[in-house]
């Protein structure tokens, strides 16, 4: 399991362990259950968040999960993944005991939390699989890691209806052997303190006359037919020109080169002479190197494909077609720097030796040009070969019948030894007829009589087994299945693209976020949701209602002139005799604080003083703290008092509109401290630094930040391609890594790469639509893009979109940041806001703007600007004397911050960030900010500089050490 610190992954055999192991497995025919049921020890002395990533093999997906809830296990249910994740960290906020598990590509994720400190956790998940054949025999594979001391250690495998002893391949204890139990054939063991020896495999007879198992459901019957086969192949007619696509992207350097080698070697040992045009793909496509294969010798691209540099991330939108009859494509599916375009229209066999692929990519590829998907991550490589250099056998549906409908397989799917078919028959038998052929051509029909009243089951659940080959056919679209994949999981409880199981800890977050609960919640569960139906409608108006609101006080402050008066000496409170009271001018609006040390605004704890304050209205009396004597201020939202006023006061002078400012940013290149760097400092060339950087990586492969700073060193000397290289080879450290991915959108901002921000941007939104914030970074890209119109639709579901409780409580008041952003494209860039509420809609023009953004979630940045009288705007004091603005404090969340004056001041202006803290572990490391400078914001003249940078150094809040990030004079 692996437990995230402030710096990255642990230790994880230090800190949680695992403590007991338990697997159990029940085959029958071709069809494998398998349960395990693991709990983990917390081997310290504080709650951790555990996360556990496991890979599964093609065609397995997970359709069971539990967690112990009180001691005893609950079961998950299933939910929308994006809803299970934003409930999931909800219901953390409040340190209660969710857990989930989502699909990201081929693996599986659990998050589990809390482990409590010294003690432990259960976790237990279900998968199904179709048993696959090897040499002419089923075979059932579980592997386990050798490396590990397990205290407790149970396996169990049961094998029903089987004549014939199942053969041990692999047993992990010599212990481990088959008795027959009544209808079963049975293998047990248990041990304490046990090391396995080896994996299990288990063979199995495959039965000649095939197997039927099926299972009422309202007067249908869901049915699993395995047939089985002895198909003939035909040799193909091989390729005279060979295009080999090789993805050198950073994640394939975890590729099994050799047996992707001895893949080759026999391919060439059949196609003995061939033209081999080598093309190597990661964020970019290059025509690497032309060669010759003669007499099956591939010895000099054996020797290049060795010595191959792997970088940069993966891109799909980047395939092209070369003058080739066929290609072979070394890859593991997984584009994480670009959607994937269809350019390949000669047949394209995928082939990957990953275990962490995304299969339904390489077979989608493969099947929509006429190739084959090589899997030699799971399979033996003659086997695979043969896809390549034969025309195999296929299933070709079923003759027309009208009692059967929904079968999977769709037509099209590769023959072996033996092929399982699913569907849904609306009557007890029928006689189906099954077409195979090659190469869409039925060449052999196979007539199965079919009862299913006979062979019905109520121990396997057959259901499940058939929406999860209709969700692997779905899969191979996902996107344009993507409503459908959806329902298929949330109504069968299986783990998909779309949907993840989670489990919660008391009914009443099960009522609160309106998830249906497990079984023995459901009565209360029922009687309680019927009065909450209303609940996410308010909360839907209250949003808008508020963003009405904040836009007023927006117009307000907008409309106010602000002035400032010369400062004299003043006299310290305390020498102030305790009779005479203190006569202070001070703004209506709000009351600046000089204080800037934490606890923050809400809770400052200082002596208050009685003061007689001066207003339009007349003069009443406030409390207010000490640290106001020491500002002198005319700050009126009533103009006529100001008029007043103008003429009489020395130094007042009145203005009401933003006239456009000129003047220089000067950005601040914020050095990484990072202990590497020291390696680069002397280097001048991009050549250099880069080599360093290869030589460098094993040490820091894992650490986001090292190709971070790299890339930053690259992009400052113009080396833009290669600073893109290593800053997209980000995207490949870990698997839908909202928190990676913000990081690499930061500086592609920077940079101007357009196309790319949005990618990444919309990349965020698809695995968390939950956060405000990933609407607002997509609008943004797409407004820098020039999709204006999208850009103002995509901002304005900020307001209309449903958010849990603690999560528009942690991003309370978002609303002043994107209000200035929804009106710069209504009055800047002209979109149009026909479908927008016109009582958000407002022209506010500003001299400055300043925009804080980070991308890790409970984090607390502050933004503090200081203007040229040296009053310093930031969470203490959020409104200044000259009419500087600050929006609330996040004290979590992905901010951001935003500091707005509409009438800039003569002098100089520092712009400063302090990293005041977070309250969670990451694998991305160190919190990385973007600051957003602009000037004459929503003007015909609008200028922007952006900061990118990372930070994890705690300041100690108002003691003016934040980190520089901009200055300019004006």
């Amino acid at each position: 399991m692996e437990i995230l610190n402030e710096r990255g992954k642990s230790t994880s055999d230090k800190l949680v362990s695992l403590d007991k192991l338990d697997v159990q497995t029940k085959i029958v025919g071709n069809l494998a259950n398998t349960i395990v049921t693991m709990t983990f020890k917390n081997n310290s002395n504080r709650v951790l968040e555990g996360r556990l990533t496991f890979p599964l093999p093609e065609g397995i997906s997970i359709s069971g999960f539990a967690l112990d809830v009180n001691g005893k296990l609950r079961d998950a249910v299933p939910v929308e993944k994006a809803k299970a994740k934003e409930v999931f960290e909800s219901v953390e906020r409040r340190k209660v005991d969710p857990g989930i598990i989502e699909k990201v590509e081929n693996s599986f994720r659990t998050r589990i939390y809390p482990i409590p400190a010294n003690g432990t956790r259960m976790v237990q998940v279900q998968f199904n699989e179709n048993l696959k054949s090897e040499n002419g025999q089923l075979f059932y594979n579980y592997v386990f890691s050798k490396d590990v001391v397990i205290p407790k250690f149970d396996l169990k495998v049961q094998v029903f209806d089987e004549v014939q002893i199942p053969t041990l391949e692999q047993r992990p204890d010599g212990d481990f052997n088959f008795v027959k139990q009544g209808n079963a054939w049975t293998a047990e063991i248990s041990k304490t303190n046990f090391k396995t020896k080896d994996n299990l495999k288990v063979y199995l007879d495959q039965d000649l006359k095939g197997k039927l198992i099926s299972q009422a459901a309202s007067g249908s019957y869901y049915f699993l037919l395995n047939v089985p086969m002895q198909p003939i192949t035909k040799a193909r007619t091989l390729p005279k020109t060979l295009g080999l696509i090789w993805d050198n992207s950073l994640s394939m350097s975890k590729r099994n080169l050799e047996k992707e080698l001895k893949f080759l070697e026999a391919y060439f040992n059949t196609n003995r002479n061939v033209k081999l045009k080598l093309v190597l793909l990661n964020n970019k496509w290059e025509n690497a190197k032309d060669f010759q294969i003669s007499n099956g010798n591939f010895s000099e691209l054996k020797q290049y494909l060795s010595t191959i540099q792997y970088d940069g991330g993966t891109d799909f939108s980047q395939l092209k077609n070369i003058e080739v009859d066929e290609y072979l494509f070394f890859t593991d599916g997984i584009s994480g720097f670009g959607d994937l375009k269809m350019n390949l229209t000669k047949p394209t066999f995928c082939v990957t030796s990953n275990v962490t692929s995304n299969f339904s990519q390489l077979q989608f590829i493969s099947r929509k040009t006429g190739g084959e998907f090589i899997n030699l991550a799971s399979n033996d490589v003659n086997v695979e070969l043969n896809k390549v250099l034969k025309t195999n056998l296929k299933f070709l549906g079923i003759k027309p019948n009208s009692s059967i409908s929904e079968l999977y397989p769709s037509s099209g799917k590769n023959v072996g030894n033996n092929i399982n078919i699913v569907g849904i028959s609306n009557t007890k038998n029928t006689k189906v007829v099954l077409l195979f052929g090659y190469d869409n051509q039925v060449s052999e029909e196979k007539v199965v009589d079919l009862d299913f009243e006979k062979n019905a089951t109520s121990n396997w659940n057959i259901a499940q087994v058939w929406a999860q080959n209709k969700i692997e056919d779905l899969e191979l679209q996902p996107k344009e299945n993507a409503d459908e994949i959806r329902n298929l999981g949330k109504q069968f409880g299986i783990v998909t693209s779309n949907t993840s199981l989670i489990v919660l800890e008391s009914l009443d977050d099960y009522v609160k976020y309106s998830i249906v609960p497990p079984a023995e919640l459901r009565k209360n569960y029922d009687e309680i949701i019927k009065n909450k139906r209303n609940e996410m409608t308010e909360r839907r108006v209250d949003i808008m209602k508020r963003a009405e609101e904040t836009l007023q006080s927006l117009k307000e402050w907008w409309n106010t002139d602000f002035s400032r008066v010369k400062k004299y000496p003043k006299v310290n409170a305390k020498e102030v005799p305790a009779d005479v009271p203190s006569i202070v001018v001070v703004p209506d609006v709000a009351v600046p604080v000089a204080n800037e040390s934490r606890p923050k605004i809400d809770s400052v704890q200082t002596k208050d003083i009685e003061s007689v304050v001066v207003t339009a209205s007349g003069i009443s009396r406030k409390t207010a703290s000490y640290s106001v004597a020491s500002y002198e201020v005319v700050n009126s939202a009533n103009v006529s008092t100001v008029q007043a006023l103008e003429g009489h006061v020395a130094g007042l002078t009145i203005t009401n509109s933003a006239d456009e400012i000129k003047a220089n940013i000067k950005t601040i290149d914020v050095k990484s401290t990072a202990e590497y760097m020291k390696y680069f400092q002397n280097l001048n060339s991009a050549k250099l630094i880069y080599q360093e950087y290869l030589k460098l990586r094993k040490s820091f492969a894992e650490t986001p930040s090292y190709y971070f700073d790299v890339a930053n060193l690259l992009f400052n000397l113009k080396e833009k391609e290669l600073g893109l290289r290593v800053l997209s080879s980000i995207t490949d450290l870990d698997l839908e890594n909202e928190e990676l991915y913000k990081l690499v959108l930061y500086q592609l901002k920077k940079q101007g790469i357009n196309d790319k921000s949005v990618f990444i941007a919309k990349k965020i939104l698809e695995w968390r639509p939950m956060d405000p914030q990933s609407y607002r970074d997509y609008a943004l890209a797409l407004e820098d893009d020039g999709q204006y119109q999208e850009a103002l639709a995509q901002l304005y579901k900020v307001f209309t979109n449903d958010y849990t409780e603690e999560i528009a409580d942690r991003d309370f008041e978002i609303e002043e940041t994107v209000l200035m952003e929804l009106n710069e494209l209504i009055n800047h860039r002209k979109a149009n806001p026909k479908d927008i509420n016109p009582k958000l809609i407002a022209e506010l023009p500003v001299n400055i703007r300043v925009v804080l953004n980070w991308n890790k979630d409970n984090t607390d940045i502050d933004l503090w600007v200081t203007d040229p009288s040296g009053e310093k705007c930031m969470y203490s004091n959020k409104n200044t004397a000259v009419g500087g603005r600050l929006s609330d404090d996040f004290m979590g969340g992905f901010g951001p911050e935003q500091f707005i004056l509409k009438k800039a001041i003569k002098g100089k202006y520092k712009i400063e960030t302090d990293f005041y803290g977070e309250q969670q572990a990451s694998i991305s490391g160190p919190t990385t900010l973007m600051a957003e400078i602009f000037l004459n914001y929503a003007s015909g003249k609008q200028e922007r500089k952006i900061v990118v940078f990372q930070s994890d150094k705690k300041g100690e809040g108002g003691n003016n050490n934040g980190i520089l990030v901009a200055e300019f004079e004006y």
